[in-house]
């Protein structure tokens, strides 16, 4: 006879009543703030009649938040443990995610995003304070809209993996996945088979392959490894 499943634990913010409400404001800061960052930043770049980078810009911090969110990514499978400070908790929802690749379809937008919000918005005032201080230049305009443009899609990135694990998909959805605008689920499949050590990347994924060939990951566990840190058992 099959025994019952235990009650999984709580999510952290299911017992933390503050955190819950930080999420929210978190959230919903976030995306006029990235709109302003970027309406400033691309003020500046008219302003130095360099507008038309607006586009690279943007591109560039798309490629970085991909890059960012499979380093993260790698990390938190790989190394520390759900009893680490700080990063506990967030570790091991990677590593269940593993085991439950659905779950995460079970999460509302706050609870989706909110846990990258709340960095991403203490940043975009600070870099929207450095671009005031700084003289709004081309350079420093270009360097708000750079990494607004990454923070936005560093926030989007959990939403994209959500959608890449949705059983039935919106036809908008399945349409940017095919068009490999956004992580696609059958590209997302390489990551979840076994040892789960390749296709790190979740925010389009677009980086995944040339990381793979040159043995990025690899690379940096052997040196992790010199430095005498282990990756987990």
């Amino acid at each position: 006879m099959a025994l019952p499943l235990e009650t999984p634990p709580a999510r952290v913010e299911e017992n933390h009543p503050v955190y819950t409400f930080l999420l929210h404001v978190a959230v919903w800061m976030t995306w006029p703030l990235m709109a302003l960052a970027v309406a400033f930043g691309a003020a500046g770049l008219s302003a130095s009649g360099w507008l038309a980078m607006l586009p690279l810009l943007l591109l560039l911090g798309l490629l970085t938040s991909d890059f960012v969110s499979g380093l993260f990514h790698w990390f938190f499978d790989n190394y520390g443990s759900p009893q680490t400070p700080v990063f506990g908790p967030t570790i091991e929802l990677f590593r269940v995610h593993h085991d439950l690749p659905e779950d995460i379809c079970n999460s509302n937008l706050v609870f989706t995003v909110g846990h990258v919000c709340i960095w991403v918005v203490p940043l975009a005032l600070l870099q929207m304070g450095l671009w005031y201080l700084l003289g709004r230049s081309f350079v420093v305009s270009a360097l708000l809209i750079y990494a607004a443009s990454a923070s936005l899609f560093l926030v989007l990135t959990n939403l994209f993996h959500k959608w890449a694990h949705l059983p039935v998909k919106p036809g908008w959805i399945t349409w940017l996945q095919t068009q490999r605008l956004i992580l696609e689920s059958a590209h997302h499949t390489v990551h979840h088979t076994p040892p789960y050590q390749s296709y790190y990347c979740i925010t389009t994924g677009w980086l995944n392959p040339l990381l793979f060939r040159v043995g990025f990951f690899p690379a940096l566990e052997r040196l992790l490894a010199r430095w005498g840190m282990d990756k987990a058992v």
